[in-house]
């Protein structure tokens, strides 16, 4: 089936963006400095306030996604465009949202069903937020568009994205300047074949033959294959690293509440009891007192028996028991005890 020139299309690129140079390289770099905002907020933040960054971080990323497409169709289109319109598109957010959660659905689904059938459809709704963005379609709408306008082209389609990724890590040498220049490039490159989908025109069509095909089809196994064993290799790189890190933790837990027993003991020698709160071994007997590395929370203190006695104890993360680790005012020997208790359920 005659398809597009993916010649035509990068070429296409380059004049849209030396028309325009210096404002789609502000546009890049005004819209990385946002996500590296966004970013650094979700690095510095804990617990709740780091959910709710991530979904911020989510949402400003859809905002940014939409108006990116709005400005970059207008560039190729020769339309007056500016930092501004960027959010323009804002009304279109929950039906952009909805396009992108039905799209990864689909994708993921076809994903799981060996692979191959979610890189189809990848391809086949790679054109969804062109389709919402700029004829204003509805969700299952610009689906079902983009789906029609690529039948027939996928396997060229397969090229051009492989073209990009390659267009793109040249950009990324030298520091990776370079992108300053392919990443907007590319953006139009895929708009003209876009325009090109949807109004076919009266260029000469190319054909993709059979062995070109056949080496997308081998590169795109290379790459999937080739990401599969990273991404495996990562995950049990980060299980090892996670139980490192847990084991170091527990090392902590250990060493604090034998500090924290140094202290009482020698709270004992001068007072004849056991504190009742660990406070009152700051600052004379310890400089401050230890808490959890993981949870930042106190250590849990008992003293019993009129401050003969105390424990105080920490959960272990790599206990295979699920117990916890107690010192004792006495030596726990003598009183038939164990350095660990486990709770059994």
């Amino acid at each position: 089936m005659p398809t597009f020139s993916k010649r035509a299309a990068f070429a296409s690129g380059w004049e849209r963006f030396k028309e325009r140079p210096f404002f789609l390289i502000g546009l890049f770099i005004l819209t990385t400095l946002v996500s590296a905002f966004t970013s650094a907020l979700i690095d510095a933040a804990t617990g709740g306030v780091r959910v709710a960054f991530n979904i911020l971080d989510f949402a400003v990323q859809i905002v940014l996604n939409m108006g990116l497409t709005l400005i970059v169709l207008r560039v190729y289109d020769r339309v007056e465009t500016g930092y501004m319109d960027i959010f323009e598109p804002f009304h279109m957010f929950w039906k952009y949202l909805s396009a992108t959660i039905l799209t990864l659905i689909i994708v993921l689904f076809g994903l799981v069903l060996f692979i191959v059938p979610g890189i189809v459809a990848m391809i086949a709704l790679a054109f969804t937020s062109y389709l919402l963005i700029d004829r204003n379609l509805g969700p299952i709408e610009a689906i079902t568009e983009s789906m029609r306008i690529t039948h027939g082209h996928r396997w060229n389609l397969l090229l051009f994205g492989l073209s990009l990724v390659v267009f793109n890590l040249l950009g990324a040498l030298f520091f990776g300047i370079g992108l300053l220049i392919t990443i907007p490039v590319s953006a139009l490159a895929t708009v003209h074949v876009y325009r090109w989908l949807l109004y076919p025109p009266a260029e000469a069509p190319v054909r993709v033959s059979s062995l070109t095909k056949a080496l997308a089809a081998l590169v795109m196994a290379v790459l999937i294959i080739g990401g599969g064993i990273a991404l495996v290799s990562l995950a049990i790189s980060g299980m090892q690293e996670n139980t490192a890190t847990q084991e170091l933790r527990d090392t902590q837990r250990r060493t604090d509440l034998a500090f924290i027993k140094f202290g009482a003991d020698a709270y004992y020698v001068d007072a004849d009891s056991y504190p009742a709160d660990l406070s009152m071994l700051v600052p004379k007997y310890l400089p401050a007192l230890p808490r959890d590395p993981q949870t930042g929370v106190a250590y849990n203190y008992v003293v019993y028996e009129n401050g003969a006695n105390f424990e105080v104890c920490a959960p272990l993360e790599t206990d295979p028991f699920g117990g916890v680790y107690c010192e004792f005012g006495i030596d726990p020997s003598e009183a038939g005890e164990s350095g660990t208790i486990e709770f059994l359920e």
